[in-house]
């Protein structure tokens, strides 16, 4: 009986083949499954891996399966990490940074998603009552000529000039408000309220035959587009006094750092004009509540930014 000798060598070569098939099959396999994660498929379409790690932060799967239907666009990371971002409004923020190549992205985000960029003239928008105390009323969103207000009421001579309206539900807002002035040490009476739809066209008409159109719609709502119509907004005035510079006045300072706590908020300011396309008011309030006051206070937001984001959303 003749005994072979073990082959060590041939062992060796067999060892080697298996382990390169094994190995081999596992690279194909992690390929495979590789080539079907977003990592992949977004660094086929172009983007980096600082880029794709933002894009994975910031979108869901479904975002981002939309994503991978569009060329790379050297943008999108800088728009997806701005706090307001709004996913619905990607498409119009990247066009918009196609013709506007200075302007920020901020700033972008901002006028989009306040649609500051429409000319409300050709795109008038129907006012949603229902948000109630946030119902957006503004150059581009109205209220239609039978729209009331049912609670309106007379405020007091002790609190408002002769004649002044306001809606009854935040009243106690207001007196409660003023009466903590006082006692700071500041007078303050509302100069002007609640007005009707035919009250606002009156004033706009008379405003625009002696301005013209162009300045009216910087000064004066048009009918149906006045806050006024609400009930909600008004202006409150230090009792008696003129300032050149108001917004050096301690009452003006006072009102800025207290007026949200009550619920309002001031509505039209220089450095929104942009967005709102209205001229400063520098005494004009709004009453938004008092959590959204908060909010628009501590993020210097208007009310069109609150209402896009907070309100609106993503819906």
């Amino acid at each position: 009986m003749v005994v072979r000798k073990f082959n060590y060598y041939r062992f060796f070569i067999f060892i080697v083949i298996l382990l390169s098939i094994i190995i081999g099959s596992i690279i194909l396999i992690k390929n495979a499954k590789y080539k079907k994660t977003y990592d992949y498929k977004l660094s086929v379409v172009g983007y980096n891996e600082s880029e794709i790690k933002i894009i994975k932060e910031k979108l869901d799967n479904i975002h981002i399966d939309d994503i991978l239907t569009n060329k790379y666009n050297e943008n999108l990371d800088d728009f997806l990490i701005e706090k307001y971002f709004m996913y619905k409004n990607l498409d119009d923020y990247l066009d918009y940074k196609s013709s506007h190549k200075n302007e920020t992205y901020s700033n972008i985000v901002a006028i989009i998603n306040t649609e500051a960029n429409i000319d409300w003239m050709e795109n008038e928008k129907q006012t949603d009552t229902s948000k109630g105390n946030l119902m957006l009323v503004n150059r581009l969103y109205g209220l239609n000529s039978e729209y009331e207000v049912e609670d309106i009421v007379k405020v007091s001579s002790k609190y408002a000039y002769n004649g002044v309206k306001i809606s009854s539900s935040i009243m106690d807002k207001i007196t409660n408000m003023i009466d903590d002035a006082k006692e700071a040490g500041y007078t303050f009476v509302l100069s002007d309220g609640y007005r009707s739809y035919n009250e606002q066209k009156n004033l706009y008409d008379k405003y625009k035959s002696s301005h013209g159109i162009r300045e009216a719609d910087v000064s004066v709502a048009r009918p149906g587009h006045s806050e006024y119509e609400t009930g909600l907004s008004f202006n409150i005035v230090p009792y008696n006094k003129v300032y050149d510079n108001p917004k050096d006045s301690e009452e003006y300072k006072w009102l800025y750092n207290n007026a949200y706590r009550y619920g309002f908020i001031f509505r039209f300011t220089d450095d929104k004009k942009n967005l709102t396309l209205f001229d400063e008011f520098t005494w004009r309030l709004r009453y938004v509540g008092e959590e959204a006051a908060s909010i628009i206070k501590s993020n210097n937001l208007c009310f069109e930014e609150y209402y896009a984001y907070y309100v609106m959303g993503e819906n």
